[in-house]
Formats: C-alpha cells, sequence, structure tokens
C-alpha cells in the first residue's frame, strides 16, 4: 500500500493517495470490491458530493443503508472541492493498519433523546470514507462485522457509562458519495435491542477488518463529518445533533476521549463539528 501518511487522524490534514497493492490484487479469497466499481455512474466521481442514494427519506421517516425507521441522524456529508474548507474525516476503525481493542480509533457522535420520549434501538450506523469498504472479522471469513456501544456521561478522558454494546454482524454499502479519492460507506448494525430513556448519549459504529490473511484489511475507515453552516445539513433527521461535542478515543493515537472540533481538537480545526451517524428504531 502506497499512502503519503499510514496514520493520520484526519481526512483534510492528509490527502491520501490510493494504490492497489500487488498482494491485494491476488488475494484468492471471497471477491473484493475495487474502488472503479463504484465509479461507473456518470453521477458517482472521485472528490464529488454527488449523491445517487438517499441516506434519509423524510417523507416515509426513514434513514441508513438499507433504510430503517430513523429516530435520530446527523445528516449527509458534503464535500465540495471548490468551495468547501470544512469537509473532513476523522479514524473510525479497527483494522490491520490501526489497530487495538476493541477498536484501534472510534469517532464518538452525541445524540439526544428529547424529554417525554422513550426510545427502543433496534439498530445503529456510521458514514465512512473508506478505499475498500471492506469487513472481515477473522478468523472466519466471510464474516462481517462492526463494534458498536452508546454510553452516557463521555466527557474528555472518560468513556463515562455503557449502556449497551457489542460486536455485531454488519452490514456496508456505497452511500454514492466520495471525497479524497475514497467511497464513502454505510456501516449498520441491525437486530439490536434495548431501550434509551430521554437524556445525552454518544454513539460509535466502527467497522472491523482484522483478518491477517486478507490484505484488504490493511484498508483506512474516516467517519464522515456534517457542518452546520447557516443550515441544517441535508437529509438531519430527529433532534438536532449536538455541535462541538463528538470525541475521538483511539490508544493508536494516543488519545482519551480527545475532543474533535476546534483548532486544537482532533480535526485540527476543519470541521469535525458534528458526524454522520444515525439511531433505528421506533419511539
Amino acid at each position: 500500500m502506497v499512502r503519503k501518511i499510514v496514520c493520520s487522524m484526519s481526512l483534510a490534514a492528509a490527502l491520501i493517495p490510493f494504490v492497489k497493492s500487488a498482494s491485494a490484487q491476488d488475494y484468492k479469497g471471497t471477491p473484493k470490491p475495487a474502488i472503479s466499481d463504484y465509479l461507473t455512474s456518470s453521477n458517482v466521481k472521485k472528490e464529488s458530493a454527488t449523491t445517487t442514494k438517499n441516506t434519509t427519506n423524510s417523507s416515509s421517516n426513514t434513514c441508513g443503508n438499507p433504510a430503517g425507521h430513523c429516530l435520530f441522524y446527523g445528516g449527509d456529508f458534503a464535500y465540495d472541492p471548490l468551495s468547501s474548507n470544512v469537509a473532513n474525516g476523522l479514524a473510525n476503525e479497527n483494522t490491520l493498519l490501526v489497530a487495538g481493542s476493541p477498536y484501534g480509533a472510534a469517532t464518538w457522535v452525541p445524540f439526544t433523546v428529547p424529554a417525554g420520549q422513550t426510545w427502543e434501538v433496534t439498530g445503529l450506523f456510521t458514514n465512512n470514507l473508506s478505499d475498500y469498504g471492506v469487513l472481515d472479522q477473522s478468523p472466519a471469513e466471510p464474516t462481517s462485522a462492526a463494534f458498536w456501544s452508546v454510553n452516557e456521561g463521555l466527557e474528555p478522558g472518560s468513556a463515562g457509562t455503557v449502556v449497551a454494546s457489542g460486536t455485531n454482524a454488519a452490514t456496508v454499502n456505497p452511500t454514492g458519495r466520495a471525497a479524497f479519492d475514497l467511497i464513502e460507506y454505510t456501516v449498520e448494525v441491525k437486530g439490536l435491542s434495548f431501550t434509551l430513556s430521554p437524556g445525552s448519549y454518544w454513539m460509535a459504529v466502527v467497522p472491523l477488518c482484522t483478518n491477517t490473511a486478507d490484505p484488504y484489511c490493511d484498508g483506512i475507515f474516516f467517519l464522515s463529518d456534517v457542518e452546520y453552516i447557516n443550515t441544517t445539513p441535508a437529509s438531519a433527521f430527529g433532534p438536532a445533533e449536538p455541535i462541538d461535542a463528538s470525541f475521538l478515543d483511539s490508544s493508536f493515537f494516543g488519545l482519551s476521549f480527545y475532543p474533535t472540533n476546534g483548532p486544537l481538537g482532533a480535526g485540527d480545526g476543519i470541521g469535525c463539528d458534528a458526524f454522520s451517524a444515525g439511531v433505528l428504531g421506533k419511539k
């Protein structure tokens, strides 16, 4: 794998060229998608914000990919190479490149259950920019999985209290958006069952690709950010995502629940005020 910077936390801080390695080309396991597989449509181009598949359908109150009944969605990633200077993403993965337990890096996204409501959560998802978009949970392939968690009381240096978490089967599907020579994929876990009472929470859905026999597991995943600049992000749904309240946690990068926003934040002052993630279920 040829990269200028191998371990950058922030996408905007280092544009990462993509070159498929010979080992990946020669891989004999389950067929893997290539970036070119998702660039055949004229509507999907590198470094384009053109959307071919809506992550949210407000008319039917659905979000996710595949879609489910939506409780919260922070909104779609948008990238305009001619005018945007805030589009970014932060490391969100457990791969052979950025490894750890239970993850190498996780970007935690805040959301709020309003007063007077109780949410029955059935699924969670994050939208991630990736070179391969491959999930392989070692040792059994082709099982695909993601680590997920919902916590409350997060603060700098502290995970707070875990409400529910696990490692579950996950799906990974392209959204139709792309930037930084990467394709955006929805990583989604369903079949969950837990209840949230009114209050403030943080969620994480971290793609896992740890199969040492699979060279695609040296790929990268960055959780796409969204920006509340004079308007609500496209397709946002439910209670507004709290701004400047996200955290990056990564023993790999030596950060413990570190704020993502601002000039001293994990995003290097470029975007990262809010992120593209969602909660599925019913009230």
